[in-house]
């Protein structure tokens, strides 16, 4: 066993007899070789597992079988690595490495390879030659001289290993041959190599030839195109036979387009003509274009000016709701008598399920008008009210022009659903886009980025929605006729579950023909005790359910008449899930006020109550109040405090008595100067120690000097009283013009007292 200089290779496997390149830059190596040429130049050559190591483990990290070479030449290169010409020899099993002085020395042992039998080893030896002539033909990487050479030679361990040096395959393979040391062994597995790269070979040259088949047609085509647009030139014909540009160009006479815009798409489609076939950009001029034909630019629909059928429509599909009602009666009426009138913008304003959704469709169809909605609940991009500008990938229209595009006509209806929940961020404010939207002076020509012009908006009846106007900005809010749709009375709901509801729910069952009623105590339940809402969404999903459970009875049971009344109802609705709010006591109180507020669902009393204690005259408001409900308080307690005398409260309490001011339900936020007369009554009723009526509601905002001011939401207040079984209310005066819109059953119930002072006040709400 002889030591000699070692050097690790890296991805790179020497065979015995082969003559080729090293490059050596790790420093070790470099030190090893300069070593070897002072003393005999003979190298050891083993591959290390991983090349991406670059202090390899001597006794983990390196392949055991190698060659032994000899260095023909070196060169420096500029990049301080070493190009060395080696000529490896045999093949040799490495033994103990060591290192000394940044050299590197290993024992070897010479292997001899075993022979091949004459009759398996030419049978061998043909198959692999035969196997290898087939892959040099077929990867186009092998010399014809290198074949000639490996056919002449005698010797099939050199053979071997030249054809497995030869072979584009990773080093981990070509290790498994080297480490073969049989022939017999080592040529079935060059056979095994060969047939699997043949195999990838030819997948390769399928691929290829597919590839290039199609390369081939597509040139072809491109190249007869080019030749037949040039003489169609000379010819002075259409130089374009793309039948989607035909389309178009035939689409362009068919529809009547405004001369500015029928110059634009043809200039479009002049530049689509020019494109390659299936290019990006003609992509998105080709979409450009069928956005731009499909607008109704000039299409409009014939209103129905008929009021007498218009308001059969509208009383067919909705109960109540008389002020829009009447509004779009008087529209009709102008529109007949002026037909060049601009469109009109209508707000409905009104809590959730009182039905602004549905009747903006049915006044679409009572109008004859096609009917579009655009949902701007969540919007806070501009770009999506005025559409992307044509270089932005993905670019589209804004949904005024979507809505527009499927609307098919110049004058629909289009429903602007929850304007109020729009907001904004750094993309934008789409609020101000809708300005221009919302403005018969300027709709005329709103242009949308993406189509780059300006179209006529000015026919189009927009309807907007809101369940709160505060979320709508000033300059839009002024650009709108707001109407309010109030909340419906326990009455309403039933005439609508009686109208509506309960056929549409027995028909959607698939009860039409099973006789089912349900009495009027029953749904008076089902409104009071089933739902708690201002308008029937809920309803309708209780009495698709009561449905649900009458179905699944007819199948199990087989019932053709069934008959719903206050007693079986909680067997098909389970427990019932609110409990009705009605008045706790009518006996009168210390310091406890009904007041009237209003929510988002309508309508609904609110309790304040008042304690006194000792104290230094501090004021404490508790029950999650706003800033403007505190700052009512404390006018309140200052208007107090400015008629102690009056009230025969001692002067200095304000130095004594601390007093407590609770609003119940304190998980839920309540805010507004509504209250403000509330306050100022519990106040006086605990610094006075007079009782205070239970039988009776107020509202109103109370000044310093004890006027009572208008306040907002005086039909869903009083009905929410009414709800509760309260019958008398105190009412600010300015509000007088207000209680005309409550419905007769409510009126007729109520005893409505209107207050221009406190003192108004004080002679209705205190015991006498």
């Amino acid at each position: 066993m002889t030591k000699i200089t070692f050097i690790p290779t890296r991805d790179l496997v020497v065979f015995p007899g082969a003559i080729m390149p090293l490059y050596i830059g790790r420093e070790k190596s470099v030190n090893t070789l300069e070593k070897s040429l002072t003393e005999d130049s003979k190298l050891i050559l083993c591959m290390q597992k991983d090349f991406l190591v670059e202090e390899p483990n001597y006794t983990d990290d390196i392949y055991k079988i190698g060659v032994e070479a000899t260095i023909l030449q070196t060169v420096k290169m500029p990049n301080n690595t070493v190009k060395v010409l080696v000529e490896a020899s045999h093949r040799i099993i490495l033994g103990e490495i060591e290192e000394t002085d940044g050299v590197i020395y290993a024992e070897s042992t010479a292997v001899e390879t075993e022979a091949l039998e004459n009759n398996v080893g030419e049978a061998i030896v043909r198959r692999v030659l035969k196997s290898f002539e087939r892959y040099a033909k077929l990867s186009g990487k092998i010399l014809p001289d290198l074949l000639v050479s490996i056919k002449s030679m005698k010797d099939t361990d050199k053979k071997f290993d030249l054809i497995s040096g030869n072979l584009n395959i990773p080093s981990e393979e070509k290790q498994k041959l080297l480490e073969l040391f049989n022939l017999e062994e080592r040529g079935y597995k060059l056979i095994e190599v060969l047939k699997k790269e043949l195999e990838i070979l030819n997948l390769e040259k399928k691929i290829e030839n597919k590839v290039k088949e199609k390369m081939n047609s597509a040139q072809r085509a491109y190249f007869l195109k080019e030749k037949l647009s040039a003489i169609k030139e000379e010819l002075g014909e259409d130089q374009s036979d793309d039948e989607d540009i035909l389309e178009l160009k035939k689409l362009i006479k068919t529809k009547k387009l405004p001369k500015e815009v029928k110059k634009k798409v043809e200039k479009e489609i002049s530049k689509l003509s020019k494109m390659p076939a299936f290019s990006a950009e003609g992509s998105v001029v080709r979409n450009y274009v069928e956005t731009v034909l499909d607008l109704p630019w000039t299409k409009k629909t014939k209103d129905i000016l008929d009021i007498k059928k218009a308001y059969d429509k509208l009383e067919e599909d909705h109960y109540g709701l008389k002020e829009i009602k009447e509004r779009i009666l008087e529209y009709l009426a102008v529109k007949k008598l002026n037909p060049n009138m601009k469109g009109t913008i209508l707000c409905l304003v009104g809590p959730p399920g009182v039905g602004k959704t549905s009747l903006a469709k049915s006044v679409a169809d009572a109008m004859g008008r096609n009917f579009s909605r655009i949902s701007l609940g969540g919007v806070r991009d501009e770009s999506e009210i005025r559409g992307h500008r044509r270089t932005y990938i993905g670019s589209m229209p804004g949904k005024l022009i979507k809505a527009m595009k499927h609307a098919k006509t110049k004058n629909p209806l289009i429903l602007l659903d929850e304007i109020d929940k729009m907001s904004n961020d750094a993309k934008g404010d789409p609020s101000s886009a809708m300005l221009e939207v919302l403005d018969p002076e300027q709709n005329k020509n709103f242009e949308d980025h993406y189509l780059d012009l300006p179209f006529d908006l000015s026919n189009v009846f927009f309807i907007a929605t809101a369940n709160d106007l505060r979320g709508v900005p000033g300059p839009l809010r002024d650009r709108m006729e707001i109407i309010y749709l109030n909340s419906y009375t326990e009455f309403e709901k039933m005439h609508i579950a009686k109208k509506y509801l309960l056929d549409e729910a027995q028909e959607a069952n698939g009860l039409s023909e099973i006789d089912i009623k349900v009495s009027d105590d029953a749904l008076l339940r089902i409104i009071n005790e089933y739902t708690r809402e201002a308008g029937v969404r809920n309803l309708k999903r209780e009495i698709h359910s009561l449905f649900r459970k009458l179905a699944k009875l007819v199948i199990e049971k087989n019932r053709k008449k069934i008959t719903i009344t206050v007693k079986n109802l909680e067997t098909y609705l389970g427990k019932v899930k609110y409990r009705p709010d009605k008045i706790k006591e009518i006996e009168p109180k210390l310091g406890v006020v009904t007041g009237l507020a209003w929510t988002s669902v309508g309508g609904t009393t609110l309790e304040v109550q008042s304690v006194s204690m000792k104290g230094k005259g501090k004021i404490i408001l508790t029950g999650k109040l706003g800033d403007v409900m505190k700052e009512s308080a404390h006018v309140a307690y200052s208007y107090v405090r400015s008629i102690a005398d009056e009230l025969k409260i001692d002067e200095k309490f304000n130095e004594t008595t601390d007093v407590h001011l609770h609003f119940p339900e304190g998980a839920v936020p309540k805010d507004g100067p509504s209250a403000g007369v509330t306050i100022t009554t519990a106040l006086i009723s605990v610094l006075t120690k007079k009782k205070i009526r239970q039988d009776i509601a107020m509202t109103g905002e109370i000044t310093i000097t004890g006027e009572v001011l208008a306040v907002g939401g005086i039909k869903e207040k009083v009905i929410g009283a009414h709800r509760i079984g309260i019958h008398e209310v105190i009412l600010p005066i300015d509000n007088e013009s207000d209680v005309e819109e409550l419905t007769k059953e409510v009126k007729k119930d109520m005893t409505i007292h209107f207050a221009k002072t406190y003192d108004d006040v004080k002679k209705i709400a205190f015991v006498k």
